[in-house]
């Protein structure tokens, strides 16, 4: 059986690094794209402050910053995350920090990283954003696409 060339299926399923058609993969052994071999999981940092928790993908392409934290923090407060503050990305099969030159830096347990390039994070670690706004990580979690 060919899978992702010619089907109709549910062009909504895609992977994310071929954007090759992977719909017709039942949804059990969505573990590797048949194209690429690349993973089809996608990888989620939990953040926890203010007895609030947010999931945020991790993404090298897509960065985090004052919009996702709007549950979590007052408006005077969110000014000091940048609109793209940093972004979760995987490294050689482990979850790491990156600060993409947020005006008010970005510190992993208490260690300015901005301009450091990338940092591995772990559950229990704390990241402030802009001086101001503590989150703890609260874990990293794989869900199937």
């Amino acid at each position: 059986m060919k899978f992702g060339i010619g089907k109709e299926s549910d062009p909504k399923i895609k992977c994310p690094s071929c954007n090759a058609n992977v719909s017709e993969v039942p949804k059990g052994d969505r573990f590797f794209c048949p194209f690429c071999g690349e993973s089809l999981k996608k990888k989620y940092v939990t953040l926890s402050a203010n007895r609030n928790r947010i999931r945020i993908t991790v993404d090298p392409i897509s960065p985090s910053g004052r919009e996702d934290f709007t549950s979590f923090f007052s408006e005077s407060v969110l000014s000091y995350i940048s609109r793209r503050h940093f972004k979760f990305t995987e490294e050689n099969g482990e979850v790491c920090i990156e600060d993409i030159g947020s005006a008010n830096g970005t510190l992993l347990n208490g260690r300015e990283i901005r301009g450091g390039g990338v940092f591995v994070i772990k559950k229990g670690d704390n990241i402030d954003l802009g001086g101001r706004l503590r989150v703890t990580v609260e874990g990293i979690d794989f869900e199937s696409i």
